[in-house]
């Protein structure tokens, strides 16, 4: 990951901290039962069923893993399969989809 995780003692105290580097300029949510199926950087792939994914005005994206809310990993490079084609997308491009 080009940055290291953001880690709080609570979510709210996450959110203040992750704001510090570059203001929040977008989030979006998915849910799934059958899964986002999501590629790191080096090529290990993990199904969600709910992913969450917020926009920093650095260009960088960042989300909760594994359902701890306390912590956020730097996804930017990560890949996200089009349910639609099976394409594997960049999560810039996954976020500016209208429909998954």
């Amino acid at each position: 990951m080009a940055n290291e995780p953001i880690t709080s003692d609570s979510h709210q105290q996450l959110m203040l901290d992750f704001s510090v580097a570059g203001p929040q300029i977008g989030e979006k949510n998915i849910t799934l039962p059958d899964g986002i199926l999501v590629r790191d950087e080096s090529g290990d792939e993990t199904s969600y069923s709910h992913w969450e994914v917020i926009h920093r005005a650095d260009e960088t994206y960042w989300s909760p893993l594994d359902g701890d809310r306390k912590t956020l990993y730097d996804i930017t490079d990560y890949k996200i399969q089009n349910k639609r084609d099976n394409q594997w997308l960049t999560v810039a491009e996954w976020f500016n989809l209208d429909k998954f």
